[in-house]
């Protein structure tokens, strides 16, 4: 069943409506739900959808034959000459009415054909008014570099590109619908919203029946997780491997990586340049003083969680993969209950989108701070300013009440900004909020149950 992308869906129909020639570019990690999307807003519409192989370029060729053939009504084995043959045909096709065109993973054609892109250029230059085109990848670095180099022939090609990235917070709930809150909040710790992962789910299973047979099962759909969602350029290689590891196993900068896998700085850097590209990590900024220093995290809690609890592991999983899921039930508990400061942090940037919160606010990150005024490190769960107002978000998903002390606490952390900038409270806890809390203007309290409220 296909969920949510309404954002996403509703532009694609606006430029399918629009009247003008359009020329889309669409890209995101591996298993994002690119090519879901497009062949769901492609159903019911003329056109030829074809999805590229790692292949000869003549291989892709024929099967991209095969596939027009079939609009055209011609031999399935017949096999154009040439691409540009191909392209020739497919404006015969096309007629005068609207007509799709899409390549998914139009990547693989260039790496065995790099004369492609000039092809594909010749083509969009030429096609009328009624052709709507698509190509989509998962080589985020290599289709950015496509739209951004002056070089490339596509370059000022494109009507419009989309980035497809997590679904919006109220979209993946609906893969949860009915459950218990404590199991919603279990299954977005893990997996966020990441709609690949959450259609995973036999929901008439348990949570941890599910770990067991996603993750601690050597024929589990995630066992060999990485190979899924790392891009070709990473995937394969040792040193991701050993960057990622290191950074699950919380070794932050380029120095304690380099450390712990015993590489060169600079080698660390190249590689982690590449992981950032492919959207696998992302770059956060603490402050020490006046001085900020840039650290590193994985952006995906399930590839996290991989490699902290499967990489190691994988040769026991294969002899007792429920033994091992048993003894890691402690931990495994400990990094579920710090997840639920995502899945709040992906909550409010519903509520942005929304325009529930008290301004529009760019993303809201945690923020560390070693050395300030307080004497004292500081870390805040969320923060982000809009104009003058600050946004403070704190989580706590633990059996105690969150109380006065806890906000007083927060407020003090927050006293470090400016005195000029109002502050905004969000407060989140799993359990409640003791009966001496401030019920103040700026202080706005939610449970786990409240972020849920709106099925």
């Amino acid at each position: 069943m296909f969920y949510g992308r309404n954002r996403e869906l509703k532009e694609l129909e606006r430029r399918c409506s629009s009247g003008r020639k359009e020329f889309g570019v669409i890209y995101g990690r591996r298993r994002i739900g690119k090519s879901v999307l497009v062949r769901h807003f492609f159903e019911g519409k003329r056109g030829v959808f074809f999805q590229a192989k790692q292949d000869t370029s003549y291989g892709n060729l024929r099967s991209f034959s095969y596939e027009l053939n079939k609009v055209m009504g011609l031999p399935l084995s017949f096999v154009y000459s040439s691409w540009q043959e191909a392209f020739d045909a497919v404006l015969q096709a096309a007629g005068d009415e609207r007509f799709l065109f899409v390549i998914d993973e139009y990547p693989y054609i260039v790496s065995q054909d790099p004369s492609f892109p000039s092809t594909l250029q010749e083509y969009v230059d030429r096609a009328p008014n009624n052709m709507f085109m698509l190509i989509l990848g998962s080589d985020v670095s290599f289709l950015k570099n496509e739209l951004e180099d002056k070089k490339s022939p596509l370059y000022k090609r494109r009507t419009f590109e989309m980035r497809i990235g997590k679904m919006p917070f109220d979209e993946a709930v609906l893969f949860l619908t009915g459950m218990p809150t404590e199991e919603k909040c279990a299954y977005l710790s893990l997996m966020s919203s990441y709609p690949y992962y959450l259609a995973s789910i036999d929901r008439a299973a348990s949570f941890e029946e599910n770990m067991e047979r996603l993750f601690f099962n050597e024929f589990g759909t995630f066992f060999n997780l990485p190979d899924q969602v790392l891009s070709n350029s990473t995937k394969v290689q040792d040193v991701y491997n050993a960057i990622l590891r290191s950074v699950a196993h919380r070794h932050y900068t380029v120095k304690d990586i380099s450390m712990d896998i015993h590489e060169e700085s600079s080698k660390v850097s190249k590689y982690i340049k590449t992981l950032l590209k492919s959207e696998i990590l992302e770059k956060r900024s603490t402050f020490m003083g006046n001085k900020n220093s840039h650290y590193y995290v994985i952006s995906d809690p399930m590839l996290r969680f991989w490699y902290l609890f499967i990489y190691d592991r994988q040769e026991l999983i294969r002899v007792n993969g429920e033994k091992v899921l048993s003894s890691l039930s402690v931990m495994i508990k400990d990094f579920l209950d710090r997840g639920f400061e995502d899945t709040v942090l992906l909550f409010l940037d519903q509520e942005n989108r929304k325009g529930n919160l008290p301004g529009v606010f760019p993303e809201i990150q945690n923020f560390r701070a070693d050395k300030t005024t307080l004497g004292r490190s500081v870390e805040i769960d969320g923060l982000s300013r809009s104009g003058d107002t600050l946004l403070v978000v704190e989580c706590k998903y633990r059996k105690k009440y969150f109380s006065n002390a806890m906000l007083e606490h927060l407020r003090e952390s927050a006293s470090i900004f400016s005195e000029k900038l109002s502050r905004q409270y969000y407060i989140f806890s799993k359990s409640g909020f003791s009966s001496d809390i401030e019920q103040a203007n700026n202080v706005h309290l939610y449970t786990a149950e409240d972020m849920f409220g709106f099925e």
